[in-house]
């Protein structure tokens, strides 16, 4: 049987899922995206040039590489992830990206607990209560969500969580409830680079 608190918080959890399902507003932003064949009444087309420089080696492990594309301040990395099963791949980038998996989960967990505390804020209630919805609330309702979404997804994407959480040594867990970011929010979530390439 549940005790009254847990209940509380997936309750929570189920009205954050509910609530982010049907109040999305649609976008103003004009699309400032690569010119392609399809309709492109949403925006100009991408005139920027397209960089051709050479890729930089950075590491190579088993089942991937990890590259440096771009130049000038517009440089990214690329991992470039294979195998047979989706725990390979997990598994490369995990390995690849260990140390960065470590620095921007923490400050992506930060991030988003703050976006519901500065939702929260409008209306009037104690810190304490904030810090519990905040810590507890988003956690649980990312945890609804995959419950709700597990038996549509492919078991090949929880197998490449699995092996990006074994390689990088961080909590399976925490792994996929970031993962549900993108479902719980239909995509309308802002990750930001919190470090340099």
């Amino acid at each position: 049987m549940f005790d009254q608190s847990r209940l509380s918080y997936i309750l929570f959890g189920l009205i954050l899922v509910i609530q982010t399902s049907f109040c999305h507003k649609i976008s103003t932003v004009k699309n400032v995206g690569a010119y392609c064949a399809n309709d492109t009444s949403l925006g100009d087309p991408n005139l920027n040039p397209i960089d051709e420089s050479q890729a930089r080696l950075i590491n190579k492990v088993e089942n991937g590489s990890l590259y440096q594309i771009g130049s000038g301040e517009d440089q990214i990395w690329l991992a470039h992830v294979y195998g047979n099963t989706g725990y390979d791949f997990g598994y490369a980038y995990g390995t690849l990206l260990r140390d960065q998996i470590h620095k921007m989960v923490p400050r992506a967990w930060a991030h988003f607990e703050q976006e519901v505390i500065d939702s929260l804020s409008k209306l009037k209630l104690p810190k304490w209560f904030e810090d519990i919805i905040a810590n507890e609330g988003l956690r649980a309702a990312l945890d609804v969500q995959n419950e709700l979404v597990k038996s549509y997804m492919d078991e090949e994407i929880y197998n490449e969580m699995r092996g990006i959480a074994d390689a990088a040594q961080y909590d399976y867990k925490e792994i996929v409830q970031l993962h549900m970011l993108g479902e719980i929010t239909r995509g309308k979530i802002y990750i930001q680079s919190w470090y340099s390439v």
